[in-house]
């Protein structure tokens, strides 16, 4: 019993004599890298990847002349609706430019000169995907999901 009492006591002092690992020069937590503002995210260029409606006639409303669309967002508050190589109306512009404000986060509103003004809900933005809502009050309230890409 006597040598497990003095075993015990052996241990003990072992755990107590550990080394102070504090110095004169600690190393530095790293300074956590600021998140960036919605504003700062959306900003750049996305590409088309998907659409999708609760529309049940046209669950898939995205034809193929439109998987190439690019919508750029300009730190200015101006945007650039490109069609891509391949249009689907050879009559209409390439591209169309207008304005696009995300000052109500989750809402973002934007107007493309010669169309109707678009107000969506954001419904995740990252680095690398927007997907967001537009509700189409002038079609039976249909509401359409946007999945796009950063390019």
């Amino acid at each position: 019993m006597r040598s497990i009492l003095i075993m015990m006591m052996a241990i003990c002092t072992m755990g107590a004599c550990k080394k102070d690992n504090t110095s004169n020069n600690p190393t530095p937590s790293p300074t956590p890298t600021p998140a960036k503002t919605n504003k700062e995210l959306i900003t750049g260029t996305w590409l088309i990847v998907s659409v999708t409606t609760t529309d049940p006639s046209n669950p898939n409303p995205l034809p193929d002349c439109s998987k190439d669309d690019i919508l750029t967002f300009k730190v200015d508050g101006n945007c650039i609706a490109d069609a891509g190589a391949t249009l689907c109306d050879s009559t209409q512009p390439k591209t169309l430019s207008g304005t696009w404000n995300i000052d109500a986060y989750p809402k973002l509103t934007w107007n493309v000169t010669g169309e109707l003004a678009s107000e969506n809900t954001i419904k995740q933005l990252d680095e690398t995907t927007l997907v967001m809502e537009r509700k189409f009050t002038q079609v039976n309230d249909f509401v359409f999901t946007y999945t796009w890409k950063r390019k």
